[in-house]
C-alpha cells in the first residue's frame, strides 16, 4: 500500500539521485507535491466508423491511426472527439514508488457570478459564461465530473470572504516582491498554506477585479432614484427626507416630479398626493397609475426595502447610478477616503456588498451594536470600501472623497485552514489567463487546465505502476462545444508520487506480467487479451 505523498524537496532529491527519471527534466517543473508534464507530438485518432462493434476477443487492427506532429504543428480535437496523446516526458519509476495524475477543484456550492446572475460550481455547463478579472464575460469550455474524497482547505481573505478548494487548486497571487515589480505568480493551495504570514503582514494577495460588464436592462425605476429612496425614503410610500437641494434636482433630472410635503425636509416623488389618485371601488385601494408609489408596490418594495435582482446585474452606468443614489443620501466618506453605508438589515447589507464588489471595489461588512442616546437598539451592519472612482454626485460629499490618497487594491489571504472533504469540481474557461471570478466578493481564481478535465494515464486508471518506464499515454476527450487546439509542449498534467510500504514483488516490466506499455515512446492504443477461446 502507498504510505505517503512525496514533497517537492523529496522529488528533486530522487530525480538528482537517479531513482526517478524524467526526461527532459527541468527543476522548474516541480510543484509542491507533483511534477508538471507537457503534451508530446504523438497522437492516435479513432476511426470508429470502420467497425460495427469492438470484439475484445478478436480486436480490430485498423481502428486507430497514428499522427505525429512536426515542428510548429498543432492538433485540433473536435467536440465530443476522443483521442490518445502522450506526454513529452519519458518517465521511469522505481519499484517502491507509484505515481498518479492529480487535479484541482472548487467546492460545488462555491458561488460564481455570471452575466445572467449567480450560479454555483455544481450548475455550470460548457457554453455557460462567467466573468474574468477584466470584468468581461468568458465562456466555460469544459467541466469536470464531481470529485469526492479530496483533501480540502478553506482559504480566508482579508475581507472575510472564504473559499473551499482542494490542495491542488491554483490561485494567481502576488507576494510583496511581486507587487513592487507589478507581477504575479500561480500557486496551489498546498504551496501557500504554511507560508501565509510574512512579518506582521500577509504574503499572498489576489488582484482586485474590474467592474463586471453586465448588459443594459430595462429597469422600472431610475436607479439613482431607487438608491436615494432606499437610502432616505419612507419605506411605505414614495416620499424622501432630504435637506440637499442637489438630490431634489437629481430626481427631477431623472424625469420624476417631486413636491414638498408638510414634513420638514419631506418630498413626495411622482405626484402631489392622494387627491389626484383613483381608488378601486371594490377593494378601496388606489389603482396603479404608473406613479413611483405604484411601481414600488408592484416591485414588492413598499414595506420591504431591498435591491431588486435586475439592478444588481444591470450595466455599469445603471449600477453606478444606484450606488450614487445610496451614497448621496445614506453614504459617508471619512478624511482618508473610506466610504461607508450602514443598515440594520443584514440582507440589505449583503446586497450593498454585492453591488459594490460588482463595480470593482472591495467591500467589507462589519456588524456592530447600534445605540441611540446611549441605549442599545440592536445590531447595525456597516459596509465599508475605499473607492478609486467618484461615488457621489452630492458636491459636499464628493469633495471629501477627492482626498483619498492611496487606496488598497486586491485582498490578502489571511488563513488557509483544514476543513472536512467536500465534493468538488473544476471548470476550464476560454481565456488565455485561465482566470474566472468566484464568490459574492468577485475573487479571481485559476481554472483547471485541460489535463484535469479528461486526462488519465492509459490502462492504469490514472496510476503509473512501480517499475514503469516510458512516456505516459493520455486519454483526451473534448467535452466542449467548440474545437480545441492542442500543441506539443502545452502543460497537460501533474504527476504526483507516493512511496509504498515495501518494494513491489512484481513491478511493471516483470517477466510474469504483460507490461504491454513498457518503454513506449508514442501514444499507444489498448491491447486486449484474455478473451474467450474460439473454436
Amino acid at each position: 500500500m502507498a504510505t505517503s505523498v512525496l514533497s517537492d524537496g523529496t522529488i528533486r532529491r530522487l530525480v538528482e539521485a537517479g531513482r526517478i527519471t524524467i526526461t527532459p527534466w527541468d527543476p522548474g517543473m516541480v510543484q509542491p507535491a507533483s511534477v508538471d508534464l507537457n503534451l508530446g507530438p504523438s497522437f492516435r485518432v479513432f476511426h470508429n466508423f470502420r467497425v460495427p462493434a469492438i470484439d475484445l476477443a478478436d480486436p480490430p487492427t485498423n481502428l486507430t491511426e497514428h499522427v505525429e506532429l512536426g515542428d510548429g504543428d498543432s492538433f485540433v480535437i473536435h467536440p465530443g472527439e476522443f483521442v490518445l496523446g502522450r506526454t513529452a516526458e519519458f518517465v521511469e519509476i522505481p519499484d517502491d514508488i507509484v505515481a498518479r495524475i492529480e487535479g484541482k477543484a472548487l467546492a460545488l456550492d462555491t458561488e460564481v457570478p455570471t452575466p445572467d446572475g449567480w450560479r454555483t460550481m455544481a450548475t455550470l455547463r460548457p457554453g455557460d459564461q462567467v466573468f474574468g478579472p477584466d470584468g468581461e464575460p468568458r465562456p466555460v469550455i469544459a467541466v469536470s465530473d464531481v470529485m469526492t474524497g479530496r483533501e480540502c482547505r478553506e482559504v480566508v481573505f482579508s475581507d472575510g470572504t472564504t473559499v473551499v478548494a482542494d490542495l491542488d487548486h491554483q490561485w494567481e497571487v502576488s507576494t510583496p516582491g511581486d507587487r513592487t515589480q507589478g507581477r504575479s505568480r500561480v500557486l496551489t493551495t498546498r504551496q501557500m498554506e504554511d507560508k501565509v504570514k510574512v512579518g506582521r503582514g500577509y504574503r499572498f494577495h489576489v488582484r482586485q477585479t474590474q467592474p463586471l460588464r453586465y448588459p443594459t436592462r430595462e429597469l422600472p425605476i431610475d436607479p439613482y432614484v431607487l438608491g436615494a429612496w432606499i437610502g432616505d425614503g419612507t419605506s411605505t410610500s414614495a416620499t424622501i427626507t432630504t435637506a440637499d437641494a442637489e438630490i431634489v434636482r437629481e430626481i427631477e433630472m431623472a424625469g420624476l416630479p417631486i413636491h414638498r410635503t408638510s414634513a420638514r425636509y419631506g418630498y413626495r416623488i411622482g405626484h402631489r398626493g392622494q387627491s389626484q389618485r383613483v381608488a378601486d371601488p371594490v377593494t378601496g385601494r388606489f389603482v396603479a397609475d404608473g406613479s413611483l408609489n405604484s411601481t414600488l408596490r408592484r416591485e414588492g418594495l413598499l414595506g420591504d426595502k431591498h435591491i431588486p435582482a435586475d439592478y444588481l446585474i444591470a450595466d455599469f452606468n445603471q449600477r453606478s447610478a444606484l450606488l450614487t443614489g445610496l451614497m448621496d443620501t445614506d453614504g459617508y466618506a471619512d478624511k482618508w477616503g473610506r466610504c461607508e453605508l450602514t443598515t440594520v438589515k443584514l440582507p440589505l447589507a449583503r446586497q450593498y456588498r454585492d453591488l459594490i464588489a460588482g463595480l470593482g471595489f472591495r467591500p467589507i461588512i462589519a456588524t456592530k451594536t447600534a445605540t441611540l442616546d446611549g441605549r442599545v437598539c440592536g445590531l447595525k451592519h456597516d459596509v465599508t470600501f475605499t473607492p478609486h472612482r467618484p461615488v457621489f454626485r452630492l458636491q459636499r460629499k464628493r469633495l471629501r472623497q477627492k482626498d483619498i490618497g492611496e487606496f488598497r487594491t486586491g485582498r490578502a489571504i489571511v488563513d488557509i485552514r483544514p476543513v472536512p472533504s467536500v465534493p468538488v469540481r473544476c471548470i476550464q474557461v476560454g481565456a488565455a489567463d485561465g482566470l474566472f471570478l468566484v464568490t459574492r466578493a468577485c475573487v479571481p481564481t485559476h481554472n483547471s487546465s485541460l489535463g484535469r478535465l479528461g486526462l488519465i494515464v492509459h490502462a492504469t486508471a490514472g496510476f503509473v505502476d512501480p517499475g514503469f518506464k516510458g512516456t505516459l499515454t493520455l486519454e483526451i476527450t473534448n467535452l466542449t462545444r467548440v474545437p480545441i487546439i492542442l500543441w506539443p509542449g502545452k502543460p497537460i498534467a501533474q504527476l504526483s508520487f507516493m512511496t509504498l510500504d515495501a518494494p513491489a514483488e512484481r513491478p511493471y516490466g516483470h517477466p510474469d506480467l504483460g507490461s504491454h506499455y513498457h518503454g513506449q515512446v508514442e501514444a499507444t492504443e489498448s491491447r486486449y487479451e484474455g478473451g474467450p477461446a474460439r473454436d
